[in-house]
């Protein structure tokens, strides 16, 4: 758990246990995303946890960038531009493993892919905290942080998400939708970029 005077840190091998965990309760309960996606709950929350479980210790901990306050228990995962162990999302066993929803789970990935800007950027894949302690802006202070490192650096962002009321927590720090499109049957992605600022 966090406590107001942590501050944020990158994300150590350490942290990945936690840090997936919290992922995989956010997606897998408090996000659209899960029940699209992995459509049976007796296995969700698992298959999800060992998603970014692997992605962190493999991926985006070596070749990405990955923040967190209380070790876990608010994380973001970035990409930063030009690197092409994180130029696609998911592998072809990936898709595999999503059965009969494969083919649209690569059909979305594909449709966030064109939305993507063509600007330079740097890319927040995924961002969760706690659903325990939501509201209290843990989120809010960790992602302020990791704009900042960005901010010095004259790096612009982009980000998608498929919850629109998520769109207003964006839009208060910079970002601008600038495309959309189905994810799915019921649910949309939009897209939101943030010009380098300074």
């Amino acid at each position: 758990m966090a406590s107001d005077s942590e501050e944020p840190r990158r994300l150590e091998v350490g942290d990945v246990d936690r840090a997936a965990r919290v992922f995989a309760r956010a997606f897998a309960w408090h996000e659209p995303w899960g029940d699209w996606a992995m459509p049976d709950p007796s296995d969700r929350e698992e298959r999800i946890y060992a998603r970014f479980h692997s992605d962190l210790l493999e991926r985006f901990i070596p070749f990405g960038e990955c923040w967190t306050i209380g070790a876990g228990t608010a994380t973001t995962m970035w990409i930063p531009p030009g690197v092409p162990e994180l130029a696609s999302r998911r592998s072809e066993s990936d898709y595999a493993t999503y059965g009969d929803l494969a083919d649209e789970m690569r059909a979305g990935d594909e449709l966030i892919a064109r939305l993507k800007p063509a600007t330079e950027h740097w890319y927040l894949d995924t961002i969760a905290t706690d659903p325990d302690l939501h509201g209290q802006g843990l989120g809010g202070r960790l992602l302020d942080h990791d704009l900042a490192v960005r901010d010095a650096a004259g790096h612009a962002c982009a980000l998608d998400t498929h919850t629109p009321e998520n769109i207003g927590f964006y839009e208060r720090r910079g970002f601008e939708i600038i495309g959309e499109g189905p994810l799915g049957e019921e649910l949309d992605v939009y897209m939101m970029f943030r010009p380098a600022q300074g």
